[in-house]
């Protein structure tokens, strides 16, 4: 077996292809895998004898983008004349016991439908593969036996499976929904490990309120300086996540195009209104962001911050008090002027000073013996409280706090607090 396993993924929903990559590459992290995505058969077919897949996860139904394009099956038959070897996994949006049946019959290794428990069943049988494929030492009957075992399978099997993914489907949309978003979520939030080989004195916490999150962190390095960014964006949930990739993009395009984080600000501001159409128009989207953004030059301990409506704060070293540099009272996207100018501010940092963005959901949190908001004036007496301490051991008190602080109140908004120390 070769050291590296090639995966081919054929579907022609780019979203769903993203998602698969991103939960295999999570389950079997330790696993050496090289993934290829295709849209269609035809073009996997012009990739397979070159590559030699191991795997092939196959949809059957190909034709949304290319409507003369060839289905599963057909695709399955090709692949099976090339290399019968290859072991195919069939996936389908319905639960049709004909194409089941044909597609075992064909030489399928798997089938599965489409549902809440699409990836774990696709994960499961790439174990499955794996461990046949490790199994070289059974002799050719005992090989030739099990691919019997897997081709026969019975008409009753299938339709007690069918009937279990029946109840499962009952909360299906919302449940692939919530599941996407946040799969494509994480895909796109920058690594943390990354952050932290340039910024080692630095915490991240983020605390969605559902599963996936309208706020969102962004970095990015470009020789000696570093971007770093917290954003808030329209609503929270699912919505508030598609509106979050929708500006985590936007924000990487302007930062590519400039260093300066007021221009970076105004580019983004122009581009979320581009992306969603936005104008004065009374049927036009309102969607947009608060953020705060800052540069950083590592070698000359210098800063440059620039805020849509969140602020900067930092504590000087040995100092007892915050200084707040507040950001222009304007958001990103929305109602904003296109040619809207955020004003920058430019700090020179000494070593062991500590700075903070964060967005207002830590602030607006419900709880504690009254009930009422956290409020601003106690967030920065807690960060204020914990300056003694490590940048990892404050995201931990930070975190604990806030546990405590809503004693089973439920979470009103996403929280993200970035702090970092030079």
């Amino acid at each position: 077996m070769k050291n590296q396993i090639d995966i081919f993924i054929v579907d022609d929903n780019k979203i769903f292809s993203l998602a698969l990559k991103a939960s295999i590459e999570t389950a079997f992290e330790n696993m050496h895998f090289n993934l290829h995505s295709f849209e269609t058969g035809e073009k996997c077919m012009g990739k397979f004898m070159q590559v030699k897949p191991e795997i092939v996860i196959l949809d059957y139904y190909l034709n949304s983008n290319f409507p003369d394009a060839a289905d599963g099956l057909q695709i399955l038959h090709k692949i099976k004349n090339n290399n019968f070897d290859t072991n195919v996994i069939m996936l389908t949006n319905n639960d049709q016991i004909d194409i089941a049946l044909k597609s075992f019959h064909h030489g399928v290794f798997d089938y599965v439908v489409k549902s809440a428990s699409q990836f774990k069943k696709i994960n499961n049988s790439i174990s499955k593969i794996i461990a046949k494929k490790e199994l070289d030492h059974f002799n050719s009957q005992e090989r030739k036996n099990q691919e019997t075992e897997f081709i026969t399978i019975n008409k009753q099997k299938i339709e007690a499976e069918i009937s279990k993914l029946a109840v499962e489907e009952k909360n299906k949309n919302i449940t692939d929904s919530i599941n996407y978003a946040k799969r494509i979520q994480n895909a796109k939030l920058p690594k943390k490990d990354e952050i932290l080989a340039s910024l080692p004195q630095c915490f991240i916490l983020f605390n969605p309120k559902d599963i996936v999150s309208g706020d969102f962190y962004f970095f990015h390095k470009k020789d000696e300086t570093v971007f770093i960014a917290a954003a808030d964006c329209t609503g929270h949930g699912v919505p508030g996540a598609f509106m979050s990739m929708i500006g985590s993009e936007q924000l990487m395009d302007a930062v590519l195009h400039s260093d300066d984080t007021s221009e970076i600000l105004k580019q983004l501001n122009k581009g979320i209104k581009k992306s969603l159409q936005q104008s004065d128009s009374g049927d036009s989207t309102r969607d947009g962001m608060d953020i705060a953004i800052c540069s950083i030059d590592l070698k000359k301990l210098t800063l440059n911050y620039t805020g849509a409506n969140r602020p900067l704060w930092i504590i000087r070293k040995g100092q007892t008090e915050i200084e707040e540099i507040k950001g222009t009272k304007k958001a990103i996207g929305g109602l904003t002027e296109d040619d809207q100018q955020f004003e920058s501010h430019n700090i020179q940092l000494q070593k062991g000073d500590v700075f903070y963005i964060f967005t207002d959901g830590y602030s607006d949190q419900f709880g504690g013996e009254s009930g009422k908001k956290l409020m601003t004036k106690l967030f920065k007496e807690i960060l204020l409280s914990i300056q003694d301490k490590s940048m990892q051991e404050q995201r931990k008190y930070l975190n604990n706090f806030m546990h405590n602080w809503k004693s089973g109140i439920e979470q009103v908004d996403d929280m993200l607090v970035i702090g970092i120390q030079l």
